[in-house]
């Protein structure tokens, strides 16, 4: 009696778990990527009013408004550090007492891990066109970097990253008492 050879089917039955076992095991030696230190925008400092010089501060008084509105980001881990990549998303508003032309805005990424040493918060310079009162403009601060340096055993996301706005006390409290 002739040894029949077994189907494609039967074969193919056979070999798929075979492949699907090998390929699993393979996953298992893969080291879980290490989440991302976390970005948190400062709720006191998200935004910036500029008010006319003088003693006003009501809605006729305001030159421009600024705003961070959200960031989108990654991070690379590295043996001894992590760097993080974010591009940081604002907007720009003209206010009844606008002027138009440029106007240097300043925000800051800090680690407050790393206070008081100076390299814990770094200010950014941002020069923008203000827009005729009541517009708005969006703009994208791309390509934002960090290193953290890293000690062994220990994670990137064990550090804060915050970013906000440099104010100043007057803006800081006005920005209390007027959350967005």
């Amino acid at each position: 009696m002739p040894i029949s050879r077994p189907s494609f089917a039967r074969r193919a039955a056979l070999i798929v778990p075979v492949i699907l076992l090998a390929a699993l095991a393979g996953c298992t030696t893969q080291k879980p990527v290490p989440p991302c230190p976390p970005i948190r925008v400062d709720s006191s400092t998200a935004s910036l009013t500029k008010f006319k010089d003088g003693p006003g501060r009501d809605v006729t008084d305001i030159e421009y408004q600024a705003e961070i509105v959200g960031y989108k980001g990654k991070c690379v881990h590295e043996d001894d550090n992590v760097e993080v990549q974010f591009d940081l998303d604002l907007t720009i508003a003209g206010g009844a007492a606008a002027k138009g032309g440029a106007v240097d805005l300043y925000y800051f990424v800090a680690i407050p891990q790393f206070f008081p040493d100076p390299a814990g918060k770094h200010i950014i310079q941002v020069k923008r066109d203000v827009p005729a009162s009541g517009k708005q403009e969006h703009f994208t601060e791309s390509n934002v970097r960090l290193r953290i340096p890293l000690t062994k055993d220990q994670a990137g996301a064990a550090f804060d990253i915050y970013v906000g706005f440099q104010v100043d006390n007057a803006q800081l409290e006005y920005n209390r008492a007027n959350p967005r």
